[in-house]
């Protein structure tokens, strides 16, 4: 489970870093040495998940520019992600903070 987290986290990652460009649409694609420079992953590894990524449709690659860019679809992978994320992290803070408090009333 906690492999799939990650992976999901990486692919995020991914999507996020080829989308998060200036409103200007010829910014709006990125390199692969900035994809590797923001996510810290190495060439072999992220060529992995760029084969998945394309093949999904949630990332274009673009032969005559050599960039990529997160499409429609992976946009909307990131906006379900991020609230599966922000739920995931709310539940964990009532979890701490039920915790704390019967914790409190046991001293």
């Amino acid at each position: 489970m906690k492999e799939q987290k990650v992976m999901l986290s990486v692919v995020s990652l991914i999507l996020e870093v080829s989308s998060n460009n200036d409103d200007d649409a010829k910014k709006k694609t990125i390199t692969t040495t900035k994809i590797m420079y923001n996510t810290l992953l190495n060439q072999p590894r992220l060529k992995e998940y760029w084969s998945a990524l394309t093949e999904l449709g949630l990332l274009e690659y673009d032969t005559t520019t050599q960039t990529f860019k997160t499409t429609e679809k992976g946009l909307r992978f990131l906006e379900v992600f991020g609230e599966l994320n922000q739920r995931e992290r709310e539940e964990e803070q009532q979890k701490n903070k039920k915790n704390h408090n019967n914790s409190s009333s046991n001293v």
